[in-house]
């Protein structure tokens, strides 16, 4: 057998025969290449079998990424650009998508905070594949980033990566505020000079979905243009919601975030399927030919498995809020959305059941924030997938197990649901090709289960166990290297900075493009909240010997904090006649709360009752009664308790933190309850508490500065924390 017909037997292997190859539905992403008979004559005409009428064939670039090795496509465009005729087209076509003015190839995402949906959008879907588009679609950034060598992927930038190398640089982040950009390297990356030539362009089709949905404002063009940089983002404390403050309501930053990122990651995949279909339509041509020039090489535009998009979210009335919301309305008009029924249903309260966080009496009996989380269904376990094909997207269900996933092009989960399944199925192959990460209500995860959210990064870009199919021949080099991680874009949204949130941007996030993170503007604090008259101590512990911040230091403070509570803490409050008594003690984690409480039953000094979120329904009304009634001295809760009851603890006169709490509300919330109106058993209105008798005490360290700048305010928190002092008391 010669050489030529060993290359073509190969090729007709990874082919596979359908009707319409424009109608083809891409099975993983991989295994489906059009076949049909076609005869491709000399002058790049082509000609069904059976047909008398010729059709001029448009040639094609593959993607924007290379072309077929020796191949015939293309010839006369490029003998074109040698002789002068098109190859100013080309060029002009280029600068104008670069510079935002309307063209063949539309425009780019160049928008600022004022720009509207039409200055942002791009491509026309079928000059991208034009002899001039070969500029064009080497100007799109999705093609260059996640292309066959993408520039930034170079071995100084992967080492500065590894070695934790990158250049912080302070910058203003359009509609967003004050922002850290951290680039690979410590002459920054290539990264920064091209992105600004070089912007994503969007697909035609979403973009006409995008302006039929209801109302966008300007904002979300500009979130589509940062996010169109391809980098890592790490926001938080938008709309006010770090501090606590009703206009989260609106949440017009979070929403426009959110639309942005749902029609970033939508795009990703659609440019990412019409790349495949089009690249199989090229072999199958060039399979089909009775005498083909030269046989084309097969492109690399694939990855291990087809889900390229996941969006982490923590409760299934967030997931709601996603796709009802912000992805079915961009489905183009005829797009049957099958299963969407049964989602709506599994992923609402069932119909017989009413909403009490939705009655109009809500608002005045629980905080906005807790309306804003648990309203809806509060299920945090679930794993499901959206498919998109050309004439419809289709839901995958609970129980979907990993085979039936790995045909979805987006998946959607929580920390716990996709862990309890990778578990189960005793496989992560779903993450080995994620491309776009979209991990929203940080905080909230972090009140579930952090280890899940850290088991599912860890395990992510990995190098599948099983190939399930894949056709390694087009496989990108980068993912047969290891080198993914490099290149995936992660998106975190926070309610507020956390340690855990840092900790997981900077040591997770590896995106050679760049990183960053958000800076929220000065706090104000909490204290005016409190009532006045309230004496409020906040004492500072520091660790004996060489003062540090690195991670030994802070498994050290863990056990530094239990200590100065348990011989300088506790004494105290047994020392004062008003403290010994009716003293509610917050614990910020469950961690520190069974170590609280093993030291308190070691002593006979105090009488106390203890509450957590694994507390039943009767322990929790039985510890209330006996603090109510002064029968037990002490209460201890845990955060996270109070995060998901909400309850109004009466009867405390004196208020110990622990720790600082994560969300800043719980602090004056708690320093409220005192004053909380209370009847005895007569059902009489008790007398008020006078301000003199409340106090507060808190613990904190140096490791505690941004939950402390968010209580005591920016400035306070800087003099707390660099004083020599080690008390301090607000009034």
């Amino acid at each position: 057998m010669s050489t030529k017909m060993e290359i073509k037997l190969l090729t007709l292997l990874n082919v596979s025969a359908v009707k319409k190859p424009r109608e083809l539905d891409v099975p993983g992403g991989h295994r489906g290449s059009p076949s049909v008979s076609v005869t491709v004559s000399e002058d790049g005409t082509q000609m069904q079998e059976g047909s008398t009428t010729k059709k001029r064939r448009k040639s094609v670039v593959f993607g924007g990424e290379m072309g077929p090795s020796g191949s015939g496509f293309g010839k006369k465009q490029k003998q074109d650009d040698k002789n002068g005729n098109g190859k100013g087209k080309g060029k002009a076509s280029a600068e104008q998508g670069v510079n935002g003015v309307k063209s063949n190839g539309g425009t780019t995402i160049n928008g600022g905070a004022d720009a509207g949906l039409d200055e942002i959008v791009v491509e026309d879907g079928e000059s991208g594949d034009e002899g001039e588009a070969s500029s064009s679609a080497n100007a799109d950034l999705f093609n260059v980033h996640f292309g066959v060598s993408p520039p930034i992927l170079s071995s100084d930038s992967v080492t500065a990566a590894e070695s934790n190398q990158w250049k912080a640089e302070r910058k203003t982040l359009k509609g967003f505020g004050r922002a850290v950009e951290l680039s690979a390297g410590l002459t920054g990356s290539t990264a920064s000079s091209s992105s600004d030539d070089i912007k994503t362009r969007m697909t035609p089709a979403l973009l006409s979905s995008l302006k039929a949905s209801s109302s966008t404002s300007p904002l979300v063009s500009t979130s589509l243009a940062h996010l169109g940089t391809y980098k890592d983002f790490y926001l938080h404390s938008l709309d006010g919601e770090a501090d606590g403050s009703e206009t989260q309501l609106l949440g017009e930053q979070k929403e426009a975030m959110r639309k942005a990122a749902t029609v970033h990651a939508l795009n990703h995949v659609l440019k990412t399927r019409r790349r495949i279909i089009r690249n199989n339509e090229k072999l199958a041509h060039a399979a089909a030919a009775e005498k083909p020039t030269s046989v084309p090489e097969p492109p690399r535009d694939q990855s291990f498995t087809r889900p390229k998009v996941l969006f982490l979210l923590p409760l299934r009335s967030i997931a709601l809020h996603y796709l009802k919301t912000h992805l079915f309305p961009l489905a183009p008009a005829g797009t049957q959305i099958e299963n969407q029924r049964p989602f709506n249903s599994s992923f609402s309260l069932p119909d017989d059941e009413s909403d009490p966080l939705t009655a109009p009496s809500a608002l005045e009996n629980f905080p906005i924030d807790h309306l804003v989380n648990f309203r809806g269904n509060s299920d945090d376990n679930f794993r499901i997938g959206i498919k998109i094909t050309r004439k419809a997207w289709r839901v995958v269900m609970m129980p979907a197990n990993e085979q039936k996933l790995l045909e979805c092009d987006i998946l959607i989960a929580s920390p716990l649901g996709f862990k309890m399944a990778a578990e189960r199925e005793d496989s992560t192959d779903l993450l080995s090709s994620i491309e776009v990460c979209v991990v929203d209500g940080v905080d909230v995860m972090q009140m579930q289960n952090w280890e899940h959210v850290q088991f599912i990064f860890n395990n992510m870009n990995k190098i599948p166990k099983s190939p399930h199919g894949c056709d390694f021949s087009r496989v990108k080099p980068w993912y047969l290297e290891s080198q993914a991680q490099y290149l995936r874009q992660t998106i975190l949204l926070s309610r507020y900075d956390t340690p855990e949130g840092r900790a997981l941007f900077h040591r997770q996030c590896h995106n050679l493009q760049g990183k960053v993170r958000l800076e929220k503007a000065d706090f104000g604090g909490v204290l005016d909240r409190v009532k006045p008259g309230v004496r409020q101590v906040f004492e500072r512990f520091d660790l004996e010997g060489p003062k540090g911040m690195g991670g030994d230091a802070a498994v050290e403070e863990v056990d530094a904090r239990l200590e100065w509570f348990t011989k300088k803490t506790i004494p105290a409050l047994l020392r004062s006649a008003v403290s010994r008594q009716n003293t509610l003690i917050v614990v910020p984690s469950y961690f520190d709360f069974v170590r609280v409480t093993n030291h308190l039953r070691k002593t006979d000094q105090v009488t106390f009752a203890a509450i957590s979120e694994y507390s039943s329904n009767a322990e929790i009304s039985r510890a209330r009664t006996l603090f109510f009634k002064g029968k037990k001295a002490f209460l201890l809760v845990t955060e996270r308790f109070h995060f998901y009851r909400r309850y109004k603890i009466r009867g405390a006169k004196t208020i110990v933190f622990y720790s600082l709490p994560e969300h800043v509300q719980f602090y004056s919330e708690f320093m409220q309850t005192p004053f909380l109106p209370s009847k005895n058993a007569q059902g009489v209105l008790e007398a008020e508490v006078d301000e003199g008798e409340v106090s507060g005490k808190t613990l904190f360290s140096r490791f505690d500065a941004l939950k402390l700048e968010r209580v005591v305010g920016t400035e306070n928190a800087r003099r707390l924390l660099k004083s020599e002092e080690s008390r301090f008391e607000f009034v």
